[in-house]
């Protein structure tokens, strides 16, 4: 099998669940699967789509079979009043048994014929691949990891580790040393119910501290955006609380047991053994509306991660919010990492800070459909923010 043995198939919006009930009714464990149901019925109801956007591309053999896809959401890139649609990447794979076959490069070309603004957020591999085509790409954003037993910091065989791997780098050695050796693990794994009760009763001081002053209400979905602040920045992408409640509605994972993709092939995130989003309502002592945070938490194997997905509110000092409901649900939900915006994580104190944050970046690309269109214009003035991303609560 080669190229010329596989055609490219647009399916839009409209079509997108029946063509998802088709191709997982016919499947048997195992198999290659382009969609989740819980992702085409994300899809079908994203209020910034229309029933026309292509919001699948898909690679279909020979014998019929599926064998590559590729997928776009739409969203909106806001500038002052001025809303334009661009999309997102967020899905690319291709089946094993036609890997190396320029399946991939084939699904690339045919999005990039679409003549769309699009964005993506991708892994390692994604984004070499993506530099190949072209695309452009911005500065990191900063985020951060908090790990409650600070482990990731203290551990001393990960400060082995990295000092052996500087020093090869000194002597312009080029080997690869895993940070993270099961040696590390297993070492973390033992002392961190130790240094975790070390370190909860300050995160507690904290989060009490942080809390004062406001009341929280967990809820099923946002009622309304706070009042636009005055630091709002003027080229962001948009995403009001229609778009949030849309996310909390139709998340594109959920718990085992609970989606009928489970046994099939697909590559991207389907059910996790823990898995719940987290929308809370943040108001003062005389019950004025401040703005809203949404968490996730999650398992995969015997770690719980807890993500901070979106927020919004009327003032950038309420945002210390964030942190405190951060530190309530990581508790909760004994999480081993919370994953927290800058914004948030600059109210850790400096010694804390050093030892149970760890930094890390998020890489935005774009491919612009012209020199000329809103993204190629606006790229270097956007905004980004934790909860931009090319994928939905995931």
């Amino acid at each position: 099998m080669n190229e010329t043995d596989i055609r490219i198939e647009h399916i839009k919006v409209r079509d997108l669940v029946p063509f998802a009930e088709r191709v997982i009714s016919t499947s048997v464990e195992g198999q290659f699967v382009p969609i989740t149901m819980q992702r085409a019925l994300a899809h079908a109801n994203n209020p910034y789509s229309a029933k026309d956007d292509v919001a699948l591309l898909v690679a279909i053999d020979s014998d019929e079979e599926v064998v590559g896809y590729f997928g776009i959401l739409p969203l909106l890139l806001r500038e002052g009043k001025n809303y334009h649609k661009v999309h997102w990447f967020t899905t690319w794979n291709v089946s094993s048994k036609v890997r190396g076959r320029g399946i991939g490069g084939a699904l690339m070309a045919e999005a990039l014929s679409l003549k769309h603004d699009f964005l993506i957020v991708g892994s390692v591999h994604a984004r070499r691949v993506c530099r190949e085509y072209g695309f452009w790409e911005r500065d990191p954003l900063i985020y951060y990891w908090l790990d409650p037993a600070g482990m990731t910091q203290l551990n001393p065989i990960v400060w082995m580790r990295r000092g052996f791997r500087k020093l090869l780098r000194l002597f312009h050695i080029k080997k690869y040393i895993e940070i993270n050796s099961p040696a590390a693990k297993t070492l973390a794994n033992a002392v961190a119910p130790i240094t975790r009760n070390i370190f909860s009763p300050r995160l507690a001081r904290i989060e009490a501290e942080l809390s004062k002053g406001f009341q929280f209400q967990e809820v099923n979905t946002i009622h309304a955006d706070p009042k636009i602040p005055p630091h709002r920045p003027e080229v962001e992408l948009h995403r009001n609380v229609d778009v949030v409640n849309w996310m909390l509605n139709y998340p594109w994972v959920v718990e085992s047991g609970l989606s009928v993709t489970e046994s099939l092939n697909y590559y991207f995130s389907d059910t996790r053994r823990l898995y719940k989003q987290i929308a809370v309502e943040v108001y003062d002592t005389s019950d004025h509306y401040l703005g809203f945070a949404v968490f996730s938490a999650s398992q995969q194997g015997e770690k719980t991660v807890l993500k901070t997905r979106d927020f919004r509110f009327e003032q950038p000092s309420y945002e210390r919010a964030v942190l405190a409901l951060a530190l309530h649900y990581g508790r909760e939900f004994n999480a081993e990492t919370i994953e927290l915006p800058a914004e948030a994580a600059r109210y850790i104190p400096g010694k804390l800070h050093k030892v149970l944050l760890q930094p890390k970046e998020r890489i935005y690309q774009c491919m612009p459909k012209s020199d000329d269109s809103p993204l190629a214009l606006l790229w270097q003035e956007i905004s980004f923010h934790l909860w931009d991303g090319d994928m939905a609560f995931s």
